[in-house]
């Protein structure tokens, strides 16, 4: 349905809020891509404990390059982007998608 990419620079905290609340709120089984700068904190262990997609740099190479490297992962038609302090209401994706079809695009 939807790749979901993710940048994330040592946030771990609310990168697992965030990776919660898509978990539990989403209606649509969605690929959830991610992009480790740095990841000093664990980050970069959870995403790879968790069997997430992700692509990975040992610094941070900033917000456009991060999204971009992991969107370049996606293997889906509508990509949306993301950050990792987000938090994923229930029927976010139902909501989202009922106005895709609206303008035709589905």
């Amino acid at each position: 349905m939807i790749s979901i990419v993710i940048p994330t620079f040592n946030n771990l905290e609310y990168l697992k809020l965030c990776i919660g609340s898509l978990k539990k709120n989403s209606y649509y089984n969605h690929e959830i891509i991610f992009h480790i700068n740095d990841g000093v904190d664990g980050s970069l262990e959870l995403i790879k404990n968790l069997g997430y997609k992700y692509s990975y740099s040992k610094n941070n190479i900033g917000l456009c390059s991060a999204i971009n490297n992991a969107a370049k992962l996606s293997n889906n038609k509508y990509i949306l982007y993301s950050h990792d302090d987000m938090y994923f209401c229930p029927e976010w994706d139902i909501i989202l998608m009922n106005e895709v079809k609206k303008i035709g695009h589905d």
